[in-house]
């Protein structure tokens, strides 16, 4: 696993540090000072190469892994513009997903019509997908003038990311389901309008009703609600049964206050800022629909958060624990 990869690269380091010491003592002996040279100088090398491996290994234990998670967004502070900004931050967040390959379903969607959203809840599935969009949750803030007024104003989104738990499973009886076909609608042409592709299950036991046409096949559908069903389920189980995703959420929204943000997104200087890293990226409003925006910003934000790591192990761990680790191996 990732701690015996750590502890080897950990022993390898001591064991190298340990040599370095014995080849400065050779120093003292004129036949052997050129060779020592010589391995002193590949050994520093090797040195370094198992301290970056090192720092790596640590890195990569403290990141929290996961491939399915439930990402929400909802307005908060700002009326109208809060529900478009949060419509606006969900659409990045898909638009990613979709870059990457990542499976989106839409648990639930309470739209303010034409304006934007009150709130979204997402299935996400894919790989690492919790490394992707952990450093999303908390208050988004957005500075801008409406287009109906000419006053800046000052609005609020909040996200929430909840890792699913990898030992929870949904079964579904295909005898509680009410699963109907019917004819597509929207673009497609002839084909779509003339075939019974479009599937719509209800789940007689919750009366959850669920529908999709993503698909000219009926059976590809029937499978899309299946999934989309079983996430629903999923959700509502945890929800039931877990008061710690509750605690997270509290703690990820706090109040969704203008002052309690993570990130501000001012449209006047088209630059985003994460106040919990101190970095900033320019792209507004491209960041809301090119994903290569959000990647820019989440490796800066993921390196600021790998160094603080860093830096709090540092802190923890002084020279003298170091050497003492060294001697003993």
């Amino acid at each position: 696993g990732k701690f015996t990869t750590l502890y080897t690269a950990y022993k390898e380091y001591c064991e190298t540090l340990n040599s370095i010491v014995e080849c400065h003592e050779l120093l003292s002996e004129p036949e052997m000072e050129e060779i020592a040279r010589d391995d002193i100088l590949a050994m520093d090398y090797k040195l370094q190469s198992s301290y970056s491996e090192i720092q790596d290994e640590i890195i990569d234990s403290l990141l929290p892994s996961g491939d399915d998670i439930f990402l929400e967004v909802r307005m908060a502070a700002g009326g109208v513009e809060s529900s478009m900004f949060a419509s606006e931050l969900l659409g990045a967040y898909e638009a990613v997903a979709a870059s990457r390959g990542f499976q989106w379903i839409v648990l639930e969607e309470d739209s303010r019509g034409d304006v934007g959203i009150a709130r979204a809840i997402i299935s996400v599935s894919g790989t690492d997908v919790l490394g992707v969009y952990q450093f999303e949750a908390g208050v988004h803030r957005v500075q801008r003038v409406p287009f109906n007024d000419t006053r800046t104003h000052t609005s609020t989104a909040v996200v929430i990311v909840t890792n699913k738990p990898e030992n929870v499973n949904i079964d579904i009886n295909e005898e509680d389901l009410e699963i109907s076909y019917m004819r597509a609608s929207g673009p497609g042409g002839q084909f779509v309008q003339r075939t019974m592709s479009k599937c719509r299950i209800v789940h007689k036991p919750t009366g959850i009703s669920v529908t999709n046409q993503t698909s000219r096949l009926a059976q590809d559908n029937k499978k899309e609600c299946i999934r989309k069903l079983s996430a629903i389920l999923l959700k509502q189980e945890l929800e039931e049964s877990q008061s710690n995703t509750e605690q997270t959420k509290k703690f990820q929204a706090k109040q969704g206050d203008r002052s309690d943000k993570i990130r501000t997104y001012n449209y006047k200087s088209g630059v985003i800022t994460d106040h919990r890293y101190k970095v900033e990226v320019s792209g507004i409003p491209d960041y809301f629909t090119d994903p290569e925006y959000f990647t820019e910003l989440h490796k800066k934000v993921s390196t600021m958060w790998q160094l603080q790591q860093l830096a709090h192990i540092a802190e923890q761990i002084s020279q003298e624990d170091i050497e003492k680790a060294g001697r003993g191996r």
